[in-house]
């Protein structure tokens, strides 16, 4: 598979590694060609220079969605986000691009309830989704048994899709948020978790950060690392890998 990785935060601390993550997340197997656009610094994905690509991940970002329309790159990556509606390639957007993406097509953006969400949340798809056979296929293959379809995964977000556009479909919700799953349109998937961080990475780049910021509290460190150790991003690569070869 060929698959685009757009990059959206230009912190040195993310720039630095950022390969070395989505080589570990989405070249596991070796079965992947990634080519990446630094949309932060206006290297936009277009439908011409993405056409002979399978997929695209578009990466978070500690940048404000909600402050998007003021900022030049982000209003480009909303349209070229628009523009993949009519086109074969489909696209995966992750945090803040989960955000950006539900935001450019008629979705809400409001702060978390519970203020700064850091950690592990359970996941859980619904059952009454009405979905395109292609996604039922692909939800009803990762059950196991056909129970419910469940993932532990790492969050961190300040802002939260509020309300989706017409024509999205939510697919999973958390206790902490509602819209952490979305099927935007048919070739476009969001999620507001980060299957492409480990617990190591985010103790290390954005834990200092948040603590600095006076967004958490410093002495709820160790049931974060506890939370941590329950988290299970292998099942939700297995399935974003299998979303873009459906």
């Amino acid at each position: 598979m060929k698959i685009g990785i757009i990059v959206c935060d230009g912190n040195e601390k993310w720039i630095s590694c950022i390969e070395t993550i989505c080589t570990s997340c989405f070249k596991r197997n070796g079965d992947a060609d990634l080519q990446f656009y630094h949309a932060w610094k206006g290297q936009l994905p277009t439908l011409e220079n993405t056409k002979h690509l399978d997929g695209l991940i578009s990466l978070g970002s500690a940048h404000m969605v909600s402050r998007s329309d003021k900022c030049d790159w982000m209003v480009d990556l909303s349209n070229f986000f628009l523009a993949l509606e009519d086109s074969h390639v489909k696209l995966l957007a992750i945090c803040f691009s989960h955000q950006l993406v539900n935001k450019a097509y008629g979705g809400e953006m409001g702060v978390s309830k519970g203020g700064f969400i850091f950690g592990v949340d359970d996941i859980k798809f619904r059952k009454s989704a009405v979905l395109p056979e292609r996604v039922k296929s692909l939800i009803e293959k990762h059950q196991n048994g056909g129970e419910q379809l469940e993932w532990s995964l790492l969050q961190s977000h300040k802002e939260e899709v509020s309300s989706l556009g017409e024509g999205a479909v939510l697919l999973a919700s958390s206790k902490r948020c509602k819209n952490e799953i979305v099927l935007v349109r048919n070739n476009i998937l969001s999620m507001q978790s980060h299957p492409d961080l480990t617990p190591k990475l985010m103790m290390d780049k954005i834990w200092p950060a948040i603590i600095r910021k006076g967004f958490v509290s410093s002495e709820s460190e160790k049931e974060v690392r506890r939370e941590m150790n329950e988290v299970d991003t292998a099942r939700s690569l297995d399935f974003i890998r299998d979303f873009f070869r459906s």
